[in-house]
């Protein structure tokens, strides 16, 4: 009887370890691949803007210029850190809910934005080490069938060739 279980052990135990053998491999397999890419796809989407910024007196003077091949809209947002405060200004900035300003005219190709100014306010501790962030945006001029220009700025780009899709998704009939 003592030699019945112990055959039956040693036939679970090669049948484990065969188990475990045949497992590892795809395992290791698993856990040592890798994948490098390389390249790309360039694409233009003909809005495009470059910023320049100055600071002078604690001041950040910022403008937009409109180098792509479209009219657009542009709207820019400005971060620091928490003990830093801005104070934002210009005369055709306007500040929107989603704490963006937007540029309230259509910036032309090769067109400027006036400047919109941040008055930055720091304490003491912080004059030697700050950052003051500066994101801008740009749209293309949409139009209303009327004519009305708008800025639609939840618009995806779709540089897929499939025009019927991209078409049939504008149209809510995908």
């Amino acid at each position: 009887m003592m030699k019945k279980k112990t055959k039956v052990f040693w036939l679970t135990a090669a049948a484990l370890v065969f188990l475990t053998g045949a497992a590892v491999p795809p395992a290791m397999a698993y856990f040592t691949t890798y994948v490098e890419a390389e390249g790309g796809y360039s694409i233009t989407l003909g809005n495009e803007t470059t910023i320049e910024e100055k600071v002078e007196n604690m001041e950040k003077h910022i403008v937009l210029t409109n180098t792509g091949e479209s009219d657009c809209f542009v709207r820019v947002k400005v971060f620091a850190g928490s003990q830093i405060t801005l104070t934002m200004s210009g005369s055709s900035w306007n500040q929107g809910e989603d704490g963006y300003w937007y540029y309230s005219d259509i910036v032309p190709v090769s067109g400027n934005t006036e400047e919109l100014l941040a008055q930055i306010a720091i304490p003491e501790e912080y004059k030697e080490s700050f950052n003051v962030v500066v994101v801008q945006e740009c749209t293309p001029v949409l139009y209303e069938e009327d004519g009305t220009p708008y800025a639609d700025w939840n618009r995806i780009a779709d540089t897929r060739t499939d025009i019927g899709t991209a078409d049939a998704r504008e149209a809510g009939e995908e």
